[in-house]
Formats: structure tokens, sequence, C-alpha cells
């Protein structure tokens, strides 16, 4: 990238970028079609080619759905390579808006199954630092935050009406999980070890809560033991999947049309190496106490955390 790329709360997708994105992906002539269909007349999605401002949420996840899951179980398909590209930069502005879930995380699932092998043959020049710079950065939107707070509720984990209460910040919220596993795999490796340590710095304890939570849940992917988002468990405890996020699986890398030899492994070693070691040298027995305070001072995320903090210092403080 042409210059640093840090994550700093309020900061969040630029304009110049968002815009460059816009110009060269201008809406397709012919309306996209649905992925899974059994008779002969295929379900097609002609509300796409009107104004997206028109349309839900629930609308817009519904194709986003389709381009994903499809290109996973099918291969690319350059009617679904289209729309995506159109859709990216049409729907950046709304990654917070959701049905369920946000927009961002079916955004992110949508560019991994399209560039499952990294950008290899990028649209434009800049394409690669755009993306970063405008779905990489969606959760540093001004809305999202109070200076170096979170805003309760606009992201990350939005509310507790459930029957039992419980905001979930057990499990990373999809939004993080998926903005973090998109800066990772796609972040220039020279530029992974400055990112981290802005992701680190940030001094919110709901983030703290959510990015140990991250940490612990992402432990095998960091690690290579496994191999791609498919092979996470449902459920699992602390979970780190995100809407769709089980259709990336290996034979998107092996099905890839770009020219790029396929990974074996969805997100770069170095790039994992180079986390790792960013938490290795951040955490000092003195930081983690500070983390574990600030976390403490609300009571709910002290609760619902439980074990995960032990589970941190086991793995990351506690194996050096």
């Amino acid at each position: 990238m042409n210059q640093e790329f840090v994550w700093k709360p309020g900061v969040g997708v630029d304009p110049v970028a968002l815009a460059r994105l816009r110009v060269h992906f201008r809406r397709p002539r012919e309306p996209m079609g649905e992925a899974w269909f059994m008779g002969e007349q295929r379900r097609m999605f002609p509300e796409l080619q009107g104004d997206l401002a028109d349309l839900t949420a629930w609308d817009l996840q519904i194709p986003l759905g389709e381009i994903a899951t499809g290109t996973s179980s099918f291969g690319p398909f350059e009617e679904w390579r289209e729309w995506y590209h159109y859709l990216l930069g049409q729907l950046i502005p709304r990654s917070h808006e959701a049905f369920a879930y946000p927009l961002l995380e079916l955004l992110v699932t949508g560019f991994v199954s399209q560039y499952p092998n990294g950008i290899h043959r990028p649209p434009y020049p800049e394409f690669g630092q755009d993306v970063l710079s405008t779905l990489g950065r969606c959760v540093m939107e001004p809305q999202c935050w109070s200076g170096d707070q979170i805003v309760i509720g606009s992201f990350l984990q939005r509310s507790n009406n459930n029957p039992a209460h419980t905001w979930c910040w057990y499990n990373a919220s999809g939004d993080l999980s998926a903005s973090l596993f998109l800066c990772l795999k796609y972040l220039p490796t020279s530029s992974v070890a400055t990112w981290f340590r802005s992701v680190l710095d940030i001094p919110s304890p709901h983030w703290r809560a959510q990015i140990i939570t991250w940490l612990v849940g992402a432990r095998e992917l960091l690690l290579g033991l496994k191999k791609w988002p498919s092979e996470l468990e449902t459920g699992a405890y602390p979970g780190v999947d995100w809407d769709w996020s089980h259709c990336l699986r290996p034979e998107l890398a092996t099905n890839d049309d770009s020219g790029a030899p396929p990974m074996t492994c969805w997100l770069p070693d170095e790039a994992c190496y180079r986390v790792l070691e960013e938490v290795r040298l951040y955490f000092t027995d003195d930081k983690f106490l500070l983390w574990l305070e600030s976390i403490s001072s609300v009571k709910y995320l002290q609760q619902e955390l439980a074990q995960i903090p032990t589970s941190f210092e086991r793995l990351y403080l506690k194996a050096h």
C-alpha cells in the first residue's frame, strides 16, 4: 500500500477510494439470477437494476448470498462477478444495515469467494488498496465510535433483546471477525504488524473483550490447524464465524480462474505469523492485567466472557 494502513476509531471508509470503486464498476446491463434452480425458470433479481436505496437489507442479503454460495458450489461465473463488484461499491456505505446480520459480513464473504487466492488480476491498479480502504475500514466508521469507545448497538454485538438477556460478547461479532480476516488475508505482508498493533491499541473495554475472544476462537486458523472457514465448527466457543462463512472452502481456490496458484490455506502463513508475533510482543503481564481491569469495569462483559480471558492467557501468554 502507498501509505500505512491502520485502524483508527472514527477514520472509516475513504471517500476517494469508494468513488474510484463506483466509477470502475457500473451496474451490469443484464439482470442477475439465482444460483440454485431446479426447473426451467430461474429466479432473477430485476430489482437490483433499479434504485438500491429502495431495497431493504433483507432484499440485498438474498442476492449477495447467492453470489457467495453459487461461486462456492459451481465455480466462477461472470454474471455473479460483475454484479458483486457493482454491489460492493454501492453497498459499502450501508455495510452496517442489518437483517439478522449486517451487510458487511456478506460483502466480505462475497469478496473472498471472488478472490480466494488473493487479488491476482486486479480489475484496475488501485483495486486492492481501495477495497482495504473501504470495506476493510467499515468497522471504524464514525457512527460506530464515540472517541475511542464503541457506540453500543451500532456494530459488534448489537442487542441483548433475547430471553436470556445476553449480549453474546463470548462470541466474536461477525462484522468484526469478517473484517479482521479480510485485512489479514489481503493486506501486504509488510503492513500486517502495524495494522494489528493499531487493532490492539484501541482502549475500549468492549473492543478489548472482542479481540481477546477473536484471538482465542481464531487460533486454529492462525496456526494453520484449520485451513478454511468451512472447517469452523457450528456452535464453537468462542465463535469466529460470520454470515455464510461456511461456504468459504478449498474448492474456491482450486476452481479459481484468475491464474493464481491455488492456496492450500486461505490465510497467508507469513501474515498469520506476524499477527501472532505482534500479540506475543504486545502482551506483557502488566498489559494483560490492564486489559482485564478494563473488561472487568463493565460487569456484563466480565460475566459473559467467563473463562475466555483465562484461555487467552494459557494459549498466548503461558505458551511462551
